[in-house]
């Protein structure tokens, strides 16, 4: 009778120490990384104005894992990744003249995907873009609420594409400077 008793208070002590472990551990506030993934996409000449195409599209490698490592003092890792968003997205054409840049598409469209997930998330949308010269394109990102975490994993490879719709054909190369930035949120 008395080792049953002492197992039970046992039990419910070791209960109630996980049960203020879980508490502590809840109490630790979190912490916010912000990732900046930038690579360079080249678009090629083009004279489809009828449909909508390919522009470009670039690969980049990341370890995940250490980011997060190098902004959190080595305290946190990629298995404390709680949730990814996408804040914002910068395109900048590196060599646009007046007679080839942003102006000349009606709308443009970009995505990513990743070693991690193959399926294309729609990063921003650029609809009706104006008739102007322009070398730089921040669009609103489609989602800033989308959590992409699925997309991450501690070492990666990131995939940009862009794809528009052509106002008038395109006849110099054109190389586009892109820049996501992620939102990362780790807790222990």
């Amino acid at each position: 009778m008395k080792k049953a008793l002492l197992y039970t208070l046992g039990a419910l002590t070791f209960a109630a120490v996980l049960q203020s472990c879980n508490k502590l551990k809840d109490a630790i506030p979190g912490q916010d990384v912000d990732f900046t993934a930038a690579t360079d996409i080249v678009i090629s000449p083009a004279n489809d104005t009828t449909q909508q195409i390919a522009l470009g599209q670039a690969s980049i490698t990341y370890n995940i894992d250490s980011m997060i490592k190098a902004q959190t003092d080595n305290k946190l890792g990629f298995g404390d990744i709680k949730s990814v968003k996408i804040k914002t997205l910068n395109l900048h054409l590196t060599d646009a003249s007046a007679t080839n840049n942003f102006a000349n598409f009606i709308n443009a469209t970009a995505t990513f995907s990743s070693s991690a997930n193959t399926s294309p998330y729609t990063l921003a949308n650029v609809q009706n873009n104006p008739d102007s010269y322009n070398d730089v394109l921040s669009p609103a990102v489609v989602s800033t609420s989308d959590d992409v975490k699925g997309y991450f994993n501690s070492q990666m490879t990131l995939n940009y594409t862009l794809a528009g719709k052509l106002r008038r054909p395109t006849t110099e190369t054109l190389h586009c400077h892109a820049e996501v930035t992620y939102t990362i949120s780790v807790k222990p």
